[in-house]
């Protein structure tokens, strides 16, 4: 499940909740103050491959067989 990033309008602070992808604008309430005027903040997803790839992955002349 992915992590969603919300900011409390009451308190100004802000927290992250793991929600299913169909409940991401469901309303959240804070867990600071409890208020329900929070909003979904815009997230950004960023990643890497640091991993080491393997010979066959790599090589386009790598064949497969089925036995």
């Amino acid at each position: 499940m992915p992590f969603y990033d919300f900011h409390c309008n009451q308190c100004d602070k802000g927290f992250t909740l793991r929600r299913k992808l169909e409940e991401m604008d469901d309303p959240a309430a804070c867990p600071a103050c409890g208020s329900g005027e929070t909003q979904r903040q815009i997230s950004v997803f960023y990643a890497t491959n640091t991993g080491t790839s393997t010979a066959a992955a790599s090589s386009p002349k790598t064949t497969v067989r089925h036995i």
